[in-house]
């Protein structure tokens, strides 16, 4: 069941399980894409998978107030996957339209305290950080952890250290590569899956043709976009490949139900 607060914030975005693309693009400033983030809404529960640079701008134009959203999943420690972190934190401690009352959780792999410690320690003590909320760590050491009821796979994928995220809702399977080429672990991890983000901006087209065809994913969000890329044109590749699925490229708040 659902609390109060956790009902209030269903209603207000319309009710639906859904995964939202806060941020498709990579370190490239551009005015249409943001840095790396995903948000996903369950029933009862709200967070997100990496806070890359300009996505807490998008939580706002979502209206996501900051005790709605009390878990961030960092894949790993590259900028364009964390940097929203200092302002979602600076915003916490200090606005004055919207401070944080409720601790947040932060979800990451080994490595997560040493790095967090330094973004929480470079402002200065209470720079990050008030006594109204917790900033609580959770460092991975395995491949799977859970929030709540809900269990994840949380799976190193090569070549950066970043780690792939992969969950169930009913009935169907999910997942995101966060920040992966194209290798066997890809294809592995998406074995079974019903529908993924993948990172799109190292491999080659052909290499997404490839991967599609080989796993067979029904849905693919391309996402983490260095390169802009042919909708029509890659999604006929495959078909001609022989992926029998959707390939679709992504763009900043586009959403999709559960």
């Amino acid at each position: 069941m659902c609390n109060i607060a956790q009902t209030i914030l269903i209603n207000k975005l319309n009710m639906k399980q859904k995964i939202t693309l806060l941020g498709t693009g990579t370190c490239q400033l551009q005015k249409h894409r943001t840095s790396s983030s995903i948000l996903v809404q369950l029933e009862d529960l709200l967070f997100v998978y990496d806070l890359g640079r300009g996505t807490t701008q998008r939580l706002a134009e979502l209206e996501i107030k900051q005790d709605d959203l009390q878990h961030i999943v960092v894949s790993h420690f590259h900028p364009d996957h964390v940097s929203d972190l200092v302002p979602f934190l600076h915003a916490s401690c200090w606005s004055q339209i919207d401070p944080r009352s409720k601790n947040l959780h932060i979800y990451g792999p080994v490595g997560l305290e040493e790095q967090m410690g330094r973004i929480l320690n470079l402002f200065g003590a209470g720079g990050l950080e008030r006594d109204s909320f917790k900033v609580q760590l959770h460092e991975i050491h395995d491949t799977h952890f859970a929030i709540g009821k809900h269990s994840f796979s949380f799976i190193n994928l090569p070549p950066v250290n970043n780690s792939g995220l992969k969950f169930e809702v009913n009935g169907k399977v999910y997942a995101f590569t966060g920040d992966s080429d194209f290798h066997e672990k890809e294809i592995a991890f998406l074995d079974g899956v019903d529908f993924a983000v993948i990172d799109a901006g190292h491999p080659m087209d052909e290499q997404i043709v490839d991967l599609a065809t080989k796993t067979q994913v029904p849905t693919i969000v391309l996402s983490h976009l260095y390169r802009e890329t042919d909708e029509n044109e890659i999604r006929q590749k495959a078909n001609q490949a022989g992926y029998k699925g959707d390939l679709i490229v992504g763009s900043d708040l586009m959403s999709f139900d559960l």
